[in-house]
């Protein structure tokens, strides 16, 4: 007798952390980086490519990891004289800190 393996189903992604995670891409964008998000075996990063500079996110992280990613990466840059929301300035400065 064949038994049926099924693949356990995606969460659906929660609304506010989408919101955040576009809120923190344009913080990026801000800053001169070009985000991409592509599929891979790497989590996420800055990355040189010629002269652009460019941040790569894996598509296929959970949104709170893709969060931390973000907040973490951007708390390393440092946003000072730019305006973020602040929710968005908040978790950037709680990662610069456990960094």
């Amino acid at each position: 007798m064949s038994r049926v393996i099924r693949k356990n189903a995606k969460a659906k992604p929660d609304e506010k952390k989408e919101t955040l995670i576009e809120d923190l891409t344009e913080v990026l964008s801000k800053l001169g980086y070009e985000v991409r998000v592509e599929k891979g075996t790497f989590k996420g990063g800055f990355c040189l490519l010629r002269d652009q500079k460019i941040f790569l996110l894996n598509k296929n992280l959970e949104q709170d990891r893709k969060i931390g990613i973000l907040a973490k990466n951007i708390s390393e840059i440092g946003v000072e004289g730019i305006y973020l929301k602040p929710n968005v300035r908040e978790l950037v400065e709680k990662e610069g800190l456990e960094f």
